[in-house]
């Protein structure tokens, strides 16, 4: 693997993420991973995570929350107490994704990947945008909104892969809501699989790093087709 790491962020546009960036050179990268962290966390984190996937062709595109986290309560609150931060948060996947787009990388050839709340903010976008991307990892995560908010069907997902890894225990997900992201991904024609582990976990256990690696591979080999 390229052992690239910049910060690719600018002090004369304070309304843009810090955004980090490591992994396979623009130039020879096959797949793009936008990678979020989790509450109380920085990039390095999915850093970490990166270096067990392993995948020598991504290139990691990580946004930084201010102050470490990306909302303040529990994903099934209503959306006004997660505000302003949650509309904050999901401008900074959409300005990470522009830029991952502009560096090169379709959304076919890009994966996102998140951890806990970083996950949470990935599903929400997923579920509300209209574009399908080549894959997606979501570890302990799911949309955002009350119990009974309805995700509207939109982007296509035609057996695209998607793992999603949940604890019983998690934090800031009810089992529930994971199964509904899930459930809204199956009628968009992704390939899904949920896997629910116990006990709480703070950190990506090995199960879900080897799930990850095949996600990225699985992009790779479309590409490659």
């Amino acid at each position: 693997m390229h052992s690239h790491t910049a910060r690719e962020a600018t002090m004369m546009d304070p309304s843009q993420p810090v955004i980090e960036r490591w992994g396979a050179s623009l130039n020879f990268a096959t797949t793009a991973v936008l990678a979020v962290h989790g509450p109380g966390q920085d990039a390095s984190h999915m850093r970490d995570l990166a270096a067990r996937v392993a995948d020598p062709g991504a290139a990691y595109f990580a946004p930084q929350a201010p102050g470490g986290h990306w909302f303040p309560e529990r994903v099934t609150e209503p959306f006004e107490v997660n505000q302003p931060e949650l509309d904050e948060s999901l401008e900074a996947v959409l300005a990470t994704l522009t830029h991952i787009m502009r560096s090169g990388f379709a959304p076919a050839r890009t994966v996102l990947l998140g951890f806990s709340q970083g996950a949470c903010l990935l599903a929400h976008h997923i579920v509300t945008s209209r574009v399908a991307f080549g894959g997606a990892v979501l570890l302990g995560g799911g949309y955002l909104g009350p119990d009974g908010t309805a995700a509207p069907v939109t982007s296509r997902w035609d057996g695209r892969p998607v793992f999603l890894g949940l604890s019983r225990e998690d934090p800031w997900v009810p089992l529930s809501r994971a199964e509904e992201t899930a459930d809204v991904l199956r009628r968009r024609g992704a390939d899904v699989e949920l896997r629910v582990y116990r006990g709480a976990r703070l950190a990506p256990n090995d199960d879900q790093v080897r799930a990850a690696r095949d996600v990225l591979a699985r992009v790779r080999g479309e590409q490659a087709a």
